[in-house]
């Protein structure tokens, strides 16, 4: 009895759902019901509005050229012979020679090689690098490579590890020696 109770009041609660679904979309509205709710909804409606901050008077200033030094006379813009005279700045010890011929792997980032190992060679210890070209490079005591002015100073063959010595313009304009070094891949 529970069972064919339950099934009824189940399709009494279902019956009743799809009339009231049915009922509520009989209705027609129309776009006029619409405009209607705008207009009424917004009829009283007041907008709120700040006032304008205060404008704070502007102080004028009136110009008056003294008798001073003439800013486009010739001794301003093509110099006095005094300052012609004047001793060449000092030449910084640490600038890089511009005269000197860039080895192949000073065209590469250092972060973009890769140290692969040293070995020793007729007496000189030499260093195995890898290049982003796919090529393996030898190089020594003396070279150079990275972007920076990069010169090798020292290979350490027990540790694995590449000194060098880069050359940046410092902040004051001359040149300084930053230390980085380069470790083997081992």
């Amino acid at each position: 009895m529970r069972i064919v109770m339950r099934k009824h009041v189940s399709r009494t609660w279902w019956s009743a759902v799809i009339a009231l679904t049915i009922t509520g979309c009989a209705e027609e509205r129309s776009l006029d019901d619409l405009k209607q709710f705008v207009e009424t909804t917004h009829r009283d409606t007041v907008p709120k509005v700040d006032p304008l901050p205060e404008q704070t008077p502007v102080i004028s200033i009136t110009y008056r050229a003294d008798q001073g030094q003439d800013p486009f006379a010739q001794s301003n813009v093509f110099g006095t012979p005094e300052a012609e005279a004047m001793p060449e700045p000092e030449l910084d010890p640490l600038e890089p020679d511009a005269n000197r011929v860039s080895d192949f792997l000073e065209k590469f980032p250092l972060d973009a090689l890769q140290m692969l190992g040293t070995m020793q060679l007729e007496g000189s210890a030499w260093a195995l690098i890898s290049a982003p070209d796919g090529k393996i490079h030898r190089v020594i005591v003396g070279s150079y490579l990275g972007q920076n002015n990069g010169k090798i100073i020292a290979i350490n063959q027990s540790e694995g590890v590449l000194e060098i010595e880069e050359r940046y313009h410092g902040i004051s304009g001359r040149w300084e020696i930053r230390p980085s070094e380069m470790r083997s891949g081992r």
